[in-house]
């Protein structure tokens, strides 16, 4: 039996903050993407007094750039058993989907180790039940989340469609759908007349496709982020462009020290994205975080276009209807945090994306590169910390970002108010290597 999952709505769940509201707290965030914004505003929603501290303008590292989608379906690591045979042509072929810049590979051969250990069948039912316990919640928290940051004009119900030019390629979904399956996400197995009929303007070469109808799309990831700030500045909220240095403490409280300042709270969340390992490990977690590094391509939109998101199984990319243009977002590049973008491998990829929509006629208008932080195990780092009173941790969302940004603010903020989260946070922790 399928387990129901709740759409976005107007009726989502009751805010959490009417369970045990706790007294006004102090609270520091460290990180200003969709992350740390959404950690934000429901710790301010629960009359907290909230300082948000990052380099950054609000949304414009990882969370500007990504495909939009909140994938309700994600309850696959990225790590499944098959891996182990397929890793060395999936590494080192230049046009895959996953690459390995090869002066990385010392840097990142541990972590890659990991991956490997996570993909045993054992590890991987253990994931993804933990990844399906999060993606549960994620679209209640969303409801809240967009009617808390007046956001809601960013997100439309579309659902997510996979389409596949070969019955061979389908079959290689036949693990993801099992665990799918498992774990009660709603789809449907298309076939290529029920494909055209959805999308009609796609090529009439797709043989097989799946529909995700509980997934949707942000428009425009940035712009969400940055209304987030700005309804969080609006109420009360501190934004500081400095950069986290250092931690200490103030007696029972803790301090975070920047180029610029200290910032004495009663409470830290580290929610830095790619850039929270060296923040944990500051405050006693060392967590074996790196990068993968994301692409993106942006089209004018062709008319008539697409309805809703697609991806193309047989290579790994996928085309997003945004509300500055058509998207087209691929694979991942494993090369740390400094080295310049590698643009080639997707530009490579306009032609198929021509093939595979006849409407795109244009060259790509600009292109884009950003970090994802990632963990071997494609789970985030999310709770309290068990070395340091007052600290909490929110990041390595992998490809989940957006997706699980919501429901990751509420657990925080249900953990600093001393409210029970409603799920077994023991998968998450940061002590778990």
């Amino acid at each position: 039996m399928q387990r129901s999952r709740s759409p976005i709505s107007a009726a989502a769940a009751t805010p959490s903050a009417a369970t045990s509201p706790a007294l006004p707290r102090s609270v520091v965030i460290v990180g200003a993407g969709i992350v740390g914004m959404a950690c934000a505003l429901f710790l301010q929603r629960d009359g907290h007094a909230v300082t948000v501290i990052d380099p950054r303008e609000p949304g414009t590292a990882a969370s500007s750039g990504n495909a939009g989608i909140i994938a309700i379906n994600a309850v696959a690591p990225i790590a499944l058993p098959g891996l182990v045979r397929r890793a060395p042509r999936l590494l080192f072929d230049r046009d895959g989907p996953v690459r390995l810049r090869l002066a990385y590979l010392p840097r990142i051969a541990p972590w890659l180790l990991r991956v490997l250990l996570a993909a045993r069948p054992d590890r991987v039912e253990k994931i993804s039940t933990a990844l399906a316990a999060l993606l549960d919640h994620a679209n209640d928290a969303y409801g809240e989340l967009l009617r808390l940051g007046d956001a809601a004009a960013f997100y439309r119900r579309t659902g997510w469609l996979k389409v596949y030019s070969t019955e061979a390629a389908f079959d290689q979904s036949a693990e993801e759908r099992d665990l799918m399956r498992w774990h009660g996400v709603r789809f449907d197995i298309l076939s290529g007349g029920e494909v055209r009929h959805m999308e009609p303007e796609l090529a009439p070469i797709f043989v097989r496709g799946m529909f995700f109808p509980d997934c949707g799309l942000v428009l425009n990831p940035e712009r969400l982020v940055a209304t987030l700030a700005a309804t969080f500045r609006e109420r009360g909220g501190v934004i500081q462009r400095e950069a986290a240095r250092r931690f200490g403490a103030a007696g029972r409280q803790r301090e975070v020290i920047t180029e610029r300042a200290r910032y004495t709270a009663d409470a830290v969340v580290v929610a830095a994205g790619a850039w929270s390992g060296p923040l944990a490990r500051a405050l006693g977690a060392r967590v074996p975080l790196d990068t993968e590094r994301g692409y993106h391509l942006m089209f004018d939109m062709p008319e008539p276009g697409l309805r809703r998101p697609t991806l193309w199984g047989n290579h790994g990319f996928n085309l997003a209807p945004m509300e500055t243009g058509l998207r087209l977002t691929s694979g991942v590049e494993f090369g740390g945090l400094d080295a310049p973008p590698n643009y080639r491998p997707i530009e490579r990829l306009a032609g198929l994306a021509q093939t595979m929509l006849p409407g795109l006629t244009a060259q790509p208008r600009s292109r884009w590169m950003g970090f994802r932080p990632s963990l071997p195990d494609s789970l985030p780092v999310l709770g309290r910390s068990a070395r340091q009173d007052g600290v909490y941790f929110a990041f390595g969302h992998q490809h989940l970002g957006l997706t699980l940004g919501a429901v990751s603010g509420r657990i925080i903020a249900d953990l600093v108010a001393g409210r029970e989260p409603g799920l077994d946070l023991a998968p998450y922790r940061a002590e778990r290597w």
